[in-house]
């Protein structure tokens, strides 16, 4: 008769000494704090870099996937962007050590916002201009009175001025900013965009669906493509120069490893970070790419002459 009374008070006495071995409301929140101000101090003494989903970014994305770096000497974490514009507020904020961009960027974000910034890499970025076959716009002439997409204040700009001149039309080609690269392929896949400017991948898949190459940046002899260190000269100086070293030494290795085996051995990091299938992958040209240094001479002396209007996206071709 006694036994559920018994059954009842051990219960009681388990779910007490249960209770007694669970953290307090104040604990876990306790815990909670301490361990989002360890993330926020971890992410702030990371080296990171602004990458894009595009081929000239390759090398930064195999030395992070495969750890071709010593994680004890440097936290490596890359931020990615679709739009170079996005890449730029974050340098001008300093939320990223370093980011892949173009000289004619650099030049622009060091005269209107004077970042101290230094060229690490010059990397193999190009452009295409892609015309869309269905609005027939299969030559440059075809380009008048049609739309072309593009970034202000970037080497695109400067290359739809060059197009507007090779051109030879006196119908106005008009420059329409779409700074998101995958939104400005997919505008040009829908027919919502004339032609636009592309890199790699997106320009072969562009090409793949029977669009029209206009002209390339190539064709300019310049080789614009860039990864840059933005200077610290505050206390953590010396500790992120320590960093980079680290970052170029992994950075190297990368390369050797693409140039050696190719871009199709990389087919799924391709497509992890690119968005492209193998059909695109298998179209793309051979691309080489460079160790660690800066630009040439008269690669910086032709970025730096170029300058732009502000109240118009044309640019002065000097």
């Amino acid at each position: 008769m006694k036994t559920k009374p018994i059954i009842a008070i051990c219960l009681t006495l388990i779910t007490a000494l249960l209770m007694g071995c669970g953290k307090s409301y104040k604990e876990q929140n306790a815990e909670r704090h301490a361990a989002a101000a360890k993330a926020k101090a971890d992410e702030k003494a990371a080296f990171k870099i602004a990458v894009m989903p595009t081929i000239d970014c390759l090398p930064l994305y195999l030395m992070k996937d495969s750890s071709l770096y010593d994680s004890t000497k440097v936290d490596i974490r890359l931020k990615n962007f679709t739009a170079d514009m996005d890449i730029d507020t974050a340098l001008v904020g300093g939320s990223v050590q370093a980011a892949a961009t173009e000289l004619v960027r650099t030049f622009e974000l060091r005269r209107t916002h004077h970042i101290p910034m230094r060229a690490v890499a010059v990397t193999p970025l190009q452009w295409t201009l892609v015309g869309d076959k269905k609005n027939n716009i299969t030559s440059l002439k075809a380009l008048g009175n049609h739309n072309v997409a593009m970034t202000r204040y970037s080497a695109t700009d400067w290359l739809t001025a060059r197009a507007r001149k090779k051109a030879k039309t006196d119908d106005v080609i008009f420059s329409v900013q779409i700074n998101d690269v995958t939104l400005r392929l997919q505008m040009l896949l829908n027919d919502e965009m004339d032609a636009a400017w592309l890199p790699e991948p997106q320009a072969t898949a562009a090409l793949a669906k029977g669009n029209v190459t206009l002209a390339s940046s190539a064709d300019e002899g310049r080789n614009f493509g860039l990864i840059v260190y933005r200077e610290d000269n505050g206390k953590d100086a010396d500790k992120r120069e320590a960093q980079l070293q680290e970052v170029k030494t992994a950075y190297n290795h990368a390369v050797d490893l693409i140039n050696s085996r190719g871009l199709k051995y990389y087919s799924a990091l391709i497509k992890k970070y690119m968005g492209v299938d193998d059909k695109t992958i298998a179209r793309l040209p051979k691309i080489t790419f460079t160790h660690t240094d800066g630009p040439s001479r008269a690669d910086m002396l032709a970025a730096e002459k170029i300058r732009f209007q502000k109240h118009t996206p044309r640019v002065k071709i000097e």
